[in-house]
């Protein structure tokens, strides 16, 4: 299928693209050069995955549907010799050389990479989107076509093919009303005095999460004790200014230091409500 270049099934293909070089730069500690193309008109699914099992190794699919108008799904095919080089990659970055964990390892990146889709498609079409993936015995039998570079700096190019099929809809055009509001309030003049505010430091803190515990429980901690937070490893990190919740976000590394990749402003109505 001749690919659309402004349709839904482009931004997924793309979106992915993106967040697939995110999480790549989170686990290895450096950030590849990702390349995503439709594939020359008149390609087909079935010889373009045969012609990258011929020249890189068996392909191995995986499969992320999502609950949208037209039921888009994803379709990621990766030969051997393309995912076993990004695991080695994030694998040496960790200082591990087992080629054993190679698999677990790509399956790794391709769950955070699916997931981080999920939440982008659900902020683009406005709706919760749990949407877990799973690895798929073939092929899709057709679908939107792309084919996918990766390239770390000192390493040759590995090949990925991706295939959109369903039907993908664009979301309906008009704003939430409360969008629409927040939109007008950043777009307002500021006054004077508030320019001179700008300069003003405040102290910024990211939460992992917190949890409250009785004081016979506090006196009980010692080394090596571990507290559960209220949060699940997969859900993102907040961003404290002031004591106040600005932003939310995942915790990236750069450069060997922790930082944090803003994924959702908080609106205003819900930063006043988070002042203890």
């Amino acid at each position: 299928m001749t690919a659309d270049p402004t349709g839904p099934a482009r931004w997924f293909a793309e979106e992915w693209t993106a967040l697939l070089a995110n999480v790549l730069e989170s686990l290895a500690g450096e950030r590849p050069r990702l390349e995503c193309k439709a594939t020359p008109e008149g390609a087909t699914l079935e010889a373009s995955s045969e012609e990258l099992s011929r020249l890189h190794g068996a392909m191995w699919w995986w499969e992320q549907r999502f609950p949208l108008p037209g039921q888009p799904a994803l379709w990621i095919g990766a030969p051997e010799q393309a995912w076993s080089q990004l695991a080695g990659r994030i694998l040496g970055a960790a200082g591990l050389e087992d080629d054993s964990q190679a698999r677990e390892t790509y399956l790794e990146i391709l769950q955070q990479s699916a997931g981080e889709l999920a939440r982008s498609a659900g902020r683009r079409w406005n709706r919760q989107i749990d949407a877990p993936g799973k690895q798929a015995p073939a092929a899709p039998a057709g679908g939107e076509l792309y084919r996918l570079e990766a390239a770390f700096p000192d390493a040759a190019p590995v090949p990925l093919l991706l295939a959109i099929t369903g039907a993908p809809q664009d979301p309906a055009q008009e704003a939430e009303p409360a969008e629409a509001s927040r939109l007008a309030e950043d777009q307002r003049p500021h006054s004077k005095t508030f320019d001179l505010l700008m300069e003003v430091e405040l102290p910024v803190s990211v939460s992992f999460g917190h949890v409250q515990l009785p004081l016979k429980d506090v006196l009980k901690l010692a080394a090596g004790s571990i507290i559960e937070l209220n949060r699940t490893v997969d859900e993102p990190v907040e961003v404290v200014v002031n004591n106040c919740v600005v932003a939310r976000g995942e915790v990236v590394v750069v450069e060997g230091n922790y930082g944090v990749r803003i994924h959702q402003i908080i609106s205003r109505k819900e930063r006043l409500e988070s002042f203890p």
